[in-house]
């Protein structure tokens, strides 16, 4: 059953952190399109409850090693571990999208073609 209630959000970025009452559609929105493959930078938002079982959703900046396409993970609390999985687009729109919807609506994207990951963090 969907809360009512939205989560609190956080967001972490190279080398610093915004609170929920920092953060808006608009200011992700913003930091999202800051992000080039000049300088190496991300963007993590963390709801403070999970949502739909995600721990974090987390965009890169664009990488040369991978076409200039940006990065996007998100994470699932499943059973005793956290799964991270991965997907590489140049589409800023469709992250943007992916962010209003996580953000806004409490949805998560479906990423059962996006690459699991999850061994990276065990390394």
């Amino acid at each position: 059953m969907p809360s009512n209630n939205k989560p609190a959000y956080s967001l972490y970025t190279n080398g610093m952190k915004y609170e929920d009452a920092d953060l808006s559609v608009d200011f992700l929105s913003n930091y999202l399109n800051q992000l080039t493959s000049k300088s190496w930078d991300f963007m993590t938002l963390e709801p403070n409850e999970p949502v739909k079982g995600s721990v974090f959703f987390q965009v890169g900046a664009p990488d040369a090693e991978i076409d200039y396409k940006m990065t996007v993970e998100i994470s699932i609390f499943n059973s005793d571990r956290v799964e991270i999985y991965r997907y590489y687009t140049k589409d800023k729109g469709e992250i943007l999208q992916m962010i209003v919807d996580y953000y806004e609506k409490q949805e998560i994207p479906n990423y059962n073609t996006w690459e699991d990951v999850s061994n990276e963090m065990n390394r």
